[in-house]
């Protein structure tokens, strides 16, 4: 069987490992975006189409196949936020407490200890000619106004799923798959994946 090469449109190591876990059986080889390369640039406004953007930004960076996910939190009360935000909804990208302690602040602002929210992830899978696939997964649950759990990233601490009374960073890697957004998104972009790695040739 070919082993296809897939990089994740990532330099986040530990979405890399979750990505490994999702697409257990899957005959890919999963590879992080290489350090130099840029930031793909982000203009699009829903997850969906970043995702596309991303994928397709990189693919033509590194000539090969890219699967991307634009992934955030949406709090309905909070007309939407972080939303496509999420990762510098700071003002910071990637500052995870950051981002958390605004969170805690507008649910304050709002009067609110906990709220109705969800996940969502778009992943898109593009080569150098375009997109092959898209697909959006997503979870929902309740966003508290303080932190649990030492696992995980980005709002994990402050998010349970429905019918669930831990947060994400209180679960194991495996168990937060059985819930999460991109677990859901990556189950929807595996059949296509499948299907690209079956009609892959060796150089």
């Amino acid at each position: 069987m070919v082993i296809m090469k897939l990089f994740i449109a990532t330099k986040n190591a530990h979405k890399v490992e979750e990505f490994r876990l999702l697409l257990a059986g899957v005959p890919v080889d999963l590879l992080p975006l290489p350090v130099q390369l840029p930031e793909a640039p982000e203009t699009s406004t829903t997850f969906l189409d970043i995702a596309r953007e991303k994928a397709l930004f990189y693919a033509r960076e590194l000539d090969a196949v890219v699967l991307a996910d634009d992934s955030g939190l949406v709090v309905p009360k909070l007309h939407g936020e972080p939303g496509i935000y999420s990762a510098r909804y700071s003002g910071k990208h990637g500052d995870d407490e950051a981002n958390n302690e605004k969170l805690i602040a507008r649910l304050h602002e709002n009067g609110l200890s906990c709220a109705e929210a969800y996940f969502t992830c778009a992943v898109a899978i593009a080569n150098v000619d375009g997109i092959i696939g898209a697909v959006e997964g997503r979870v929902t649950g309740t966003v508290y106004d303080f932190a649990r759990g030492a696992r995980g990233f980005g709002y994990d601490p402050l998010f349970a799923p429905v019918g669930e009374v831990r947060r994400f960073a209180e679960m194991s890697m495996e168990e937060k798959a059985a819930y999460s957004h991109r677990a859901k998104a990556v189950e929807l972009a595996r059949p296509i994946l499948i299907s690209i790695a079956g009609s892959t040739k060796l150089s």
